[in-house]
């Protein structure tokens, strides 16, 4: 009997425990309407918290690095498209022409105040100033580059009344490239004067042979080149900036003496046949495809060596070296300048977002890192630590002729005030070789639009 109500009590036990425990779950409140197969609800505790889902957010990208398939614009295109994956929510519209066409479609742009989200911009005054005059690009924080790595001084072309309103992204020079092989096939050796540059002319002229590519049409290759021959003459790169500064005018006899030894260069067919007519792909391609033996452009064009659209033959052949010495100026005497960068646009409504990209793009080791591995130029930022010593020849030309400068020109002449002044100087330029003007008349031109912005 003992046993028994031993074995009622704890049954009974078990029973209320049961009980209880079904109560609790219920807490009153059950909304399962006596479904059994409905889901329990539950408890404050099992309950969970989702973040919200991002803002899906589309920025317009707006480059003239048309070519996407090498050099800058593969790695620019490169970099967007990792951001994509690692930001999902982003969606980056890129826009690419070439760059005269880039130019003219930003002062379409600039006329509605409808300036895509990122764009490229130039530091320097003929192309960024009326921007920045009109309020069109946003300032940026400074402090969100500092740790980047940037080379001192790069960003004083992007910059007005302290605050700063692009991110520069290379160093630019200009270097003569030629072709090794259509050099030694020619008995001739890579010019280190401008003697020998001229005597290397005449040989291949001599042989049908066009000697320098160049990008004629497009104006802007060409006062970087008077620059050259100016201080080759003169022995400093001074001479350009007093006479932009008033200190000197530009119908000195130096200026006068400069453009006749443009005019004499053009007129013994230096550039290659109808150089006047070839915009920035023509020329390259000319030099590329064997057709010239040898091509005055910048440094950005470190990718000739691996670039495939170019024969095996050529990117093993292709070299650089600087722009021929004087007897009173150096080779290391370097026609370089902190060129093209990137802005964002006053009325962007995602410059949050944009900002976000431009320091992601920056990060050392993407940027400055994947254009030096790309062959695709100098970056703006310190990249030594990216040298591997697996770099191609070229590169390694390029970087020497960098490293060995002794002195620079800074801004190019046509891009050191209004765009005005530019369209007038590079007009000025393509009239002299083409000898709708003389020396005399070229130099006053040139004093008539700088007094305009002295």
């Amino acid at each position: 009997m003992k046993n028994k109500k031993t074995n009622w009590a704890m049954l009974l036990l078990v029973c209320t425990m049961l009980f209880l425990a079904a109560c609790s779950n219920n807490g009153g409140t059950s909304t399962n309407n006596g479904d059994k197969n409905a889901a329990p609800t539950p408890t404050p505790a099992e309950s969970t918290t989702k973040d919200p889902e991002p803002e899906q957010i589309t920025l317009k990208f707006f480059t003239a690095l048309a070519d996407r398939a090498n050099g800058l614009g593969k790695v620019e295109q490169d970099i967007i498209d990792q951001y994509m994956v690692e930001f999902p929510n982003v969606k980056i519209e890129v826009e690419a022409l070439q760059d005269e066409p880039y130019k003219a479609k930003v002062k379409v742009y600039s006329s509605t105040n409808d300036l895509p989200d990122i764009m490229q911009v130039w530091g320097q005054p003929s192309f960024i100033q009326p921007l920045l005059d009109n309020n069109l690009l946003a300032s940026l924080d400074e402090s969100s580059f500092k740790d980047l790595d940037f080379v001192e001084g790069s960003f004083d072309g992007f910059a007005k009344d302290g605050k700063i309103y692009g991110v520069p992204r290379g160093a630019d020079y200009l270097v003569l490239y030629y072709n090794k092989k259509m050099f030694a096939d020619n008995n001739l050796t890579a010019p280190t004067t401008t003697e020998e540059l001229n005597n290397v002319i005449a040989t291949f002229r001599g042989k049908n042979i066009n000697p320098i590519a160049i990008n004629g049409m497009d104006g802007w290759t060409l006062p970087i080149w008077y620059d050259y021959v100016l201080q080759r003459q003169t022995g400093t790169f001074d001479t350009m900036d007093q006479g932009l500064r008033g200190e000197k005018s530009f119908t000195d006899e130096e200026f006068v003496k400069g453009a006749q030894a443009m005019l004499d260069f053009a007129n013994a067919k230096g550039f290659a046949d109808g150089y006047l007519t070839a915009d920035y792909g023509a020329a390259r391609n000319l030099f590329g495809q064997e057709q010239s033996a040898m091509y005055l452009m910048g440094n950005w064009e470190a990718s000739l060596a691996t670039d495939e659209n170019f024969s095996e033959d050529f990117r093993n052949n292709v070299a650089a070296v600087p722009y021929p010495a004087s007897d009173v100026a150096p080779a290391s005497n370097l026609a370089s300048w902190y060129g093209g960068g990137y802005s964002i646009a006053e009325n962007s409504k995602h410059k949050e977002e944009a900002s976000k990209f431009l320091n992601y793009m920056f990060q050392p080791d993407r940027w400055a890192k994947m254009i030096w591995e790309a062959d695709a130029g100098t970056p703006a930022q310190k990249f030594e630590q990216f040298l591997t010593g697996n770099e191609t020849a070229l590169q390694k030309e390029l970087v020497q002729i960098f490293n060995t400068a002794t002195s620079s020109s800074g801004t190019p002449i046509h891009d050191s005030a209004t765009d005005e002044f530019k369209q007038t100087v590079m007009d000025a330029h393509q009239s002299l070789l083409v000898g709708k003007i003389t020396p005399v008349q070229f130099a006053q031109a040139l004093e008539d639009a700088a007094s305009k912005t002295r």
